[in-house]
């Protein structure tokens, strides 16, 4: 058991939950174990956090104020496809649940939430063992799961700034990434003139030498490298 439990101190999780009382007791119930835990109190919230922070897993309610819990699941699966998410639930409807599954939940909680069942969950999902890596380019490979890169089969590391844009250009891979993608997730809805995004990339280009396409006036595509 104390295996199954350490293996949830790499996990960085965001719980979206509008009723304070119900997210203070999930935060405080999690974070003994935990790398670390954020609280966001609606899906708008929700969105800014996961903009901000590395997350792994998102647990988050449906009816909330602002921005409900679909329309966040649905805002970061558009920056980030496989991002893991746990929906709870007061409700058996079925067409809530098959809403959640569109918009990429993977497990299903009913309130009131049981810490232990709910750390059981987060468990199960930590034992995913993908370790399928994905040439960008013949030098570099890339674990989008765990989000690791390597270089000539070494891992490597990126500045904050370089590690962020390059994950948004990995989570799309082969798709277009416009300025405004950037603009929410690296810059976190700040400002940032297309000049100094063009100097992140280029230093990525140089650092990494990978091929990031410029589409005039869109944004970038990163392709992955064609198996011959």
């Amino acid at each position: 058991m104390s295996e199954s439990i350490n293996s949830l101190k790499k996990l960085s999780i965001l719980i979206v939950e509008d009723d304070e009382i119900s997210r203070d007791l999930l935060v405080e119930g999690l974070k003994p174990y935990c790398n670390s835990i954020y609280g966001a109190k609606n899906g708008l919230d929700g969105l800014e956090k996961f903009n901000k922070y590395k997350i792994d897993i998102i647990i988050t309610d449906i009816h909330m104020p602002n921005m409900n819990g679909f329309e966040m699941m649905k805002e970061i699966s558009n920056i980030k496809p496989h991002q893991k998410f746990i929906v709870l639930t007061s409700y058996d409807s079925d067409l809530n649940l098959m809403k959640s599954i569109e918009q990429g939940a993977i497990l299903f909680l009913k309130k009131p939430i049981d810490i232990k069942e709910l750390r059981s969950m987060l468990i199960t999902l930590t034992y995913e063992k993908d370790e399928k890596l994905t040439k960008i380019s013949d030098s570099i490979s890339i674990n989008i799961k765990k989000e690791k890169i390597y270089k000539d089969g070494e891992e490597i590391y990126l500045t904050y700034l370089q590690n962020k844009i390059f994950w948004l250009f990995a989570y799309n891979l082969n798709q277009l990434v416009s300025y405004d993608m950037i603009e929410e997730f690296v810059y976190e809805n700040e400002y940032a003139s297309k000049g100094a995004i063009q100097n992140v990339i280029l230093r990525l280009r140089r650092e990494l030498g990978i091929q990031i396409k410029n589409i005039p006036e869109l944004g970038y595509i990163l392709a992955a490298k064609k198996m011959e």
